[in-house]
């Protein structure tokens, strides 16, 4: 298949083995003053870009062809001027709306590697050391001389290369057709669509060894190993989401430094790339805007989620899931449309994100715990991630064999899974939704929420992603294998939770609970104490001992500001009632009057002994 550059040059009046001088180049990416001098139509000579390759020997490039004039005023080819290494505007870019206009721009590196970019026309404004930089990271020589390497932006900003192609700010699903940062697959029946990008380099979709070497080596001696198992499923999920219209959300896997879960990541990323497919967390949150944006529709990798800041956590977490960045101006003051994207994300780290929440002093909040599912590492058999280890291996040989040979044999599977969906787009789309509902329904439990339903679905479109690429021949897993591990993991995830009910009632009663612990005895006064004893420093009540154990008379400013601190005191209030753990006035209020010791009458929450008591008790 012709590249558009290729189409390109066809179009052009040059003839074949002749370096690429279009008409339209001739006549408008001249600079002024550099035309032909002298009478209209007298001239010889017209200055002009050349793009030569392997041509009369000549070093291949972009050359500046310009003319000079001798004293007597006779006009004359200028030597030829090297600008950088070939480079070809292969077709204009613009959005669906006529807007964020750019190049497609096309070289090959030193190493022979072909290179493509939609850049954003914006780059070419000011001095263009922006764009330069990033042509120059991509492997295409550029000129060190200041005058001469400014050409480069005339050659790229008045290029006319006839053809035109809609540009789109994020990879995955436009339409019935896959984008991908470099390629698109599908049908586009109106115009070629590409990803467009402020920067040349980002997501590497590399290829090593071969398809059937990833499938015998790294998917198949995951079988029995749930972890494993939903992290290759998740890989396979991550396209589906455009098809079936799924919110975007992640899982994290939490456990200790030798657990194996950069194994369980690395094993994930071999199916769209190499090791470096892996990211960090260790990015501000413009520039993981960007990498999500790359990502959409795709699975996102990131490791060792100990390195965010505590303080943007929260946000940063919740940013990704929901798909949509911050907000921004251009120079003139007027909104600019936000980045967004559709992402499924795999991440790994021994906190958790209510752990560095808590650390930075908030609390995590149901729709982050919804859209980023923390699911233990470790299955509990001493094997670290690890449930079934090939035979004569242990977990740390099995890790490095595993790591060694999705390095080995990757950027296969994805590919060749995207591309089946889009042959048999409506079908697929179907069968997904069918498989999820059945999964979803088998793991639910009867007394569920609508928080829990939401992460089972998430877990059962994984398995049944897995299990459609298993159709498919990619992964040799038996059948059911994928929808075995989704479940397996749903469990986990479940029990770490401790309910089926709303997150926020359990995380009122444990934080209700934790300050009662904290301070039961140092900031609630004894009921019966003697008046000698020593004072109650900052007091938050009343300890009262019964035969049932302590009462706590809670003073109202303590109760609304420390023990409902990041709650509305009166859903916690509500709460405690509903759990029989708050005694109420003779009107369901949920403040008493109360004559407290040396205070005499005042309304208080009087927190009841059944405060303790489990909540399915």
């Amino acid at each position: 298949m012709l590249t558009l550059a290729e189409r390109s040059r066809i179009q052009s009046p040059g003839q074949p083995g002749q370096p690429v001088r279009p008409v339209a180049m001739q006549e408008s990416t001249a600079p002024t003053g550099a035309m032909p001098r002298g009478q209209a139509g007298a001239s010889q000579h017209i200055a002009h870009f050349e793009v030569v390759e392997g041509v009369n020997g000549r070093p291949s490039g972009l050359y500046w062809c310009d003319v000079t004039i001798d004293k007597d005023g006779q006009e004359s080819a200028a030597p030829p001027i090297w600008i950088c290494s070939p480079l070809h505007v292969a077709a204009n870019t613009r959005d669906g709306h006529g807007s964020e206009w750019g190049r497609l721009l096309e070289w090959k590196d030193r190493d022979g590697r072909q290179h493509s970019w939609a850049m954003p026309a914006e780059l070419l404004a000011g001095t263009g050391e922006e764009l330069r930089a990033a042509l120059l990271r991509e492997g295409l020589a550029i000129t060190s001389n200041q005058r001469d390497r400014r050409r480069l932006l005339d050659y790229i900003s008045q290029a006319q290369p006839g053809i035109s192609v809609r540009a789109v700010r994020h990879t995955g699903w436009h339409g019935t057709a896959f984008v991908f940062p470099d390629h698109t697959l599908g049908d586009t029946p109106d115009e070629p669509i590409r990803y467009q990008a402020a920067y040349a380099e980002g997501m590497r979709l590399g290829k090593a060894g071969t398809l059937d070497g990833w499938r015998m080596r790294v998917a198949m001696p995951c079988v029995g190993n749930s972890r494993l198992v939903l992290a290759l499923s998740a890989g396979f999920a991550a396209p589906t989401l455009g098809l079936l219209d799924a919110e975007g959300g992640g899982f994290h896997f939490r456990g200790g430094s030798s657990a194996g879960k950069t194994t369980a990541l690395k094993a994930a990323a071999s199916i769209w790339g190499p090791p470096e497919f892996v990211r960090t967390w260790r990015a501000t949150d413009n520039a993981l805007e960007g990498v999500a944006a790359l990502h959409s529709d795709l699975l996102l990798c990131l490791d060792e989620m100990s390195e965010l800041p505590p303080k943007v956590a929260g946000a940063t977490a919740y940013m990704l899931a929901n798909g949509s960045g911050k907000g921004r101006a251009r120079r003139d003051g007027s909104a600019r449309p936000p980045a967004r994207w559709r992402v499924l994300f795999c991440s790994t780290g021994e906190v958790g994100l209510s752990d560095l929440i808590a650390e930075a002093g908030g609390r995590a909040r149901a729709g982050q715990d919804v859209r980023f599912i923390d699911i233990p590492a470790d299955p509990g058999l001493g094997l670290g991630l690890f449930e079934r280890l090939p035979e004569g291996m242990t977990p740390g040989a099995f890790a490095d064999s595993l790591k060694d040979l999705a390095a080995a044999h990757h950027g296969h599977a994805g590919p060749a899974f995207v591309s089946r969906l889009v042959d048999d787009f409506e079908p697929v789309r179907n069968a997904l939704r069918s498989a999820r509902d059945v999964i979803a329904g088998r793991v639910i439990p009867a007394d569920t929420v609508g928080q829990v339903r939401r992460v089972a679905q998430r877990f059962a479109l994984v398995g049944a992603a897995g299990e459609l690429a298993t159709e498919f021949g990619l992964t040799g897993w038996p059948e059911g294998e994928a929808e075995r591990a989704a479940t397996v993991c749903f469990q986990a995830w479940l029990t770490a939770r401790g309910t089926s009910g709303a997150a926020e009632p359990t995380a009122m009663l444990a934080q209700v609970r934790r300050f009662l612990e904290a301070h039961g005895d140092s900031r609630f006064t004894p009921w019966d104490g003697d008046a000698t004893e020593r004072p109650t420093i900052n007091r938050a009540g009343f300890r009262k001992t019964t035969a049932d154990g302590h009462e706590y008379f809670v003073l109202r400013g303590a109760f609304q500001n420390e023990l409902c601190s990041g709650f509305d005191h009166r859903a916690v209030a509500s709460v405690l009632i509903k759990a029989g753990a708050l005694a109420t006035d003779g009107d369901g209020g949920a403040t008493r009057t109360e004559r407290l010791p040396g205070l005499g009458n005042a309304r208080c929450y009087r927190i009841l002994p059944k405060i303790w008591q489990p909540e399915d008790a």
